[in-house]
């Protein structure tokens, strides 16, 4: 915890001045602004938070003499509270574990997020029995960007690059960054023909686009893989036999949509 004593005495405060003002909303939002600055993930923990109000708790009623019945007052008080404190704590480890989970160059979700996603519609399309596509988007011959127009210029080109990716899906479709000028975009209940159409889209917008303030053209080569036409195993394999339809993508002079049904042998990498 970045500093446990401030913590602990600024939580002292605001629970004995809610509980002693007849709860009021404002003391409660002040010490949301205020308590949530002071924890870290590591300390955001409902253990430690209760362990801290159980104290502070006793030091609070310490202070009054009433009775029993006045003193049950203050503890729903205290308890009505510390169930506020949790869910904004809740929320608050849900934004640092989606802050690990993006880019932040692009926004996307990154490759620490893709194996659960994945892992959800793949799930989903055997138990629905519906078709599931996954793609591989890789930018061509990106290196001479950066060699030509530098970092900067290929780091504006490659957040260009993910809005139009994300503007020509589906609702429902995820795109994410898999690494360097890679993506991969999920399709959930697409198959090859379904595909297609937001896969050229893609490719043709790529194309026909000129990025960055130093107006550069790039095209990408697309690889894709559907479930269950080609029979992949697991959700390991799809990615594996769309990485292999993208590497064919790359051998045929780049700039065009292959699927894994178009393998010759069904090759793989």
């Amino acid at each position: 915890m970045k500093d446990i004593k401030i913590f602990v005495a600024e939580y002292k405060n605001y629970l004995s001045e809610f509980i002693l003002k007849g709860g009021r909303d404002d003391v409660l939002f002040e010490a949301y602004q205020n308590l949530i600055k002071l924890l870290d993930e590591s300390s955001a923990q409902a253990a430690n938070l209760l362990d801290i109000h159980n104290q502070a708790l006793k030091d609070v009623l310490n202070i009054r003499n009433d009775n029993d019945k006045v003193q049950w007052i203050y503890i729903e008080r205290a308890t009505e509270f510390l169930a506020q404190i949790l869910i904004a704590t809740d929320a608050l480890l849900l934004s640092l574990k989606e802050n690990v989970e993006r880019d932040p160059l692009t926004g996307l979700y990154n490759r620490l997020a893709i194996e659960k996603t994945l892992t959800r519609m793949w799930v989903n399309a055997q138990e629905t029995k519906t078709p599931f596509t996954l793609a591989m988007i890789d930018l061509d011959n990106f290196k001479n960007v950066n060699d030509c127009y530098g970092h900067m210029a290929g780091d504006d080109l490659l957040r260009e690059i993910s809005d139009v990716i994300r503007k020509s899906l589906r609702d429902g479709d995820v795109v994410m960054r898999f690494g360097g000028e890679e993506f991969v975009v999920l399709l959930p209940k697409a198959d090859g023909a379904g595909a297609k159409m937001p896969l050229e889209r893609i490719r043709k917008r790529i194309e026909e686009g000129v990025f960055a303030e130093n107006n550069i053209k790039i095209t990408a080569s697309i690889g894709a893989a559907v479930y269950p036409d080609d029979r992949p195993l697991s959700a390991d394999e799809l990615i594996e036999f769309a990485d292999a339809a993208m590497y064919e993508a790359k051998a045929k002079d780049k700039n065009r949509l292959v699927f894994y049904s178009q393998l010759d042998g069904k090759k793989r990498v």
